[in-house]
């Protein structure tokens, strides 16, 4: 009986232990409708289709940012699903990103920057720069950290494109404490230790597309986004 007695407090003990871990981890999603409220810069539009927020490049854009209104905490876990529409879609998605040191507003160029001052403007931010579909750009995924526009923290490429252009992917980006990571189909591709990691801040998705005698515009759909932080 005695026994009995132990093995049935040590189960609610186990319970509760496992209750409060899981209280402890918060989930947000961010629906179709809240993404296209984000603040928005350069040349694009969006519409929503069923629960997917479809995004595109338009006449003049350098590429189309997406940017939360709202600071997310330093350690998270950011999962949704994208598909690209045009084969010169690149996705990217800088996140963690910082522009001062207080970040209640966030600063845009005027809309009549050239893409030399708009590549200033991202530059001069601190953030972590993750693109994984740049096939059309002449490059093969990479990811870095951006301290400065004259220091970046870390750089690493792979040596071919993992993305193809209609097929839904899966994605995965994660920051905890000293450790960065990116899936992509539940494949890890990047997986870097930070040992001064940038502290949690906005987070930015963004498209860009070929130019040239025949422009080719970025278009992307997005869905099933969530992050989960504690």
């Amino acid at each position: 009986m005695k026994n009995n007695t132990k093995v049935t407090l040590f189960a609610l003990c186990s319970m509760m232990l496992s209750s409060c871990a899981q209280s402890n981890s918060k989930q947000g999603q961010i629906s179709p409708e809240e993404l296209a409220t984000w603040q928005t810069f350069d040349k694009g539009k969006s519409t929503i289709q069923d629960d997917e927020l479809i995004v595109e490049e338009t006449e003049g854009s350098d590429g189309y940012f997406m940017i939360s209104p709202q600071l997310f905490d330093k350690d998270f876990i950011l999962r949704y699903k994208v598909k690209a529409l045009s084969e010169s879609t690149v996705l990217i998605n800088l996140f963690s990103v910082t522009q001062n040191e207080d970040n209640e507003t966030f600063t845009l160029p005027p809309d009549t920057s050239s893409p030399r001052e708009v590549w200033n403007w991202r530059t001069e931010m601190k953030h972590y720069n993750l693109t994984f579909n740049n096939q059309s750009h002449g490059n093969m995924p990479f990811f870095y950290k951006n301290n400065s526009p004259y220091s970046r923290g870390f750089y690493q490429s792979l040596p071919e494109n993992i993305m193809e252009v209609g097929e839904w992917n899966a994605v995965e980006i994660g920051k905890k404490e000293n450790r960065l990571w990116f899936t992509l189909n539940d494949k890890v591709y990047f997986d870097v230790e930070d040992c001064n990691p940038l502290e949690g801040r906005r987070l930015i998705f963004r498209i860009s597309g070929t130019t040239g005698e025949n422009t080719i515009f970025a278009k992307a759909a997005y869905k099933d986004i969530v992050i989960l932080y504690e």
